[in-house]
């Protein structure tokens, strides 16, 4: 995977000691951060399937069981989403394709999880809608992020609802469902699905307006240089 180290989300992560070994691991496991990046949206299958179906079982078991799973999955994909940059670039295994398997998988992960949970609140009217939303609104954020890219700015990941919020909401609000019916269960994670679809209009509002401010201050700053 090829990385600008300048677009890079910054990660504190990077620094632990057990990220530069796990990454050392794969590199010399012959691992290849494009099927990490892969096997990220493997994890978000999986996740989205759980929140499909945890709430279809009447069983508490299979139900937190599956919330519980939904939510490790989802810290997989996280987890994978770290280790595959820095076998890339700290590993130095980069490759022309990278950016395409750095991008487009994560994509899809944010589509699957989001919709999985939206789908699972079959309890609650227009919960699938709202899980399409809130991946389309993802999607965006991402979208603006490399626009700033292509306009020859640097990348910015502004939040509130930057993919680490996002899966971070998620996460917590499957693990608050485990300690309440199902029916307050659905309803918590129909909140988080608000919380991610208002923060991430907020969010691309956010990103579209530094995009515009940094061009005018270039345009302006081109214009005195000029003079």
């Amino acid at each position: 995977m090829a990385v600008n180290t300048n677009d890079r989300r910054p990660i504190t992560t990077r620094d632990k000691t057990w990220a530069k070994h796990s990454a050392l691991w794969l590199k010399n496991k012959g691992v290849t951060p494009n099927q990490i990046s892969l096997a990220s949206t493997g994890c978000a299958l999986l996740s989205g399937l759980c929140f499909l179906f945890a709430f279809s079982f009447s069983s508490l078991i299979i139900r937190d069981g599956l919330l519980l799973l939904g939510a490790a999955l989802i810290q997989g994909r996280l987890i994978c989403n770290l280790l595959d940059g820095m076998v890339a670039v700290e590993g130095g295994l980069a490759t022309p394709a990278g950016p395409v398997y750095n991008e487009l998988p994560d994509r899809v992960s944010d589509t699957l999880i989001l919709v999985g949970v939206g789908y699972g609140l079959s309890a609650i009217p227009f919960a699938g809608t709202l899980g399409w939303i809130a991946a389309l609104l993802a999607l965006m954020t991402a979208y603006l992020r490399l626009l700033g890219g292509t306009c020859g700015l640097r990348q910015h990941f502004l939040g509130p609802m930057a993919k680490q919020h996002r899966m971070a909401l998620l996460c917590g609000g499957a693990l608050l469902a485990l300690f309440l019916p199902a029916a307050y269960g659905q309803r918590l994670l129909f909140l988080c699905l608000m919380v991610i679809s208002i923060g991430a209009l907020f969010t691309c509002w956010r990103r579209g307006k530094r995009i515009l401010d940094e061009l005018h201050l270039n345009a302006v700053t081109q214009e005195a240089a000029d003079e």
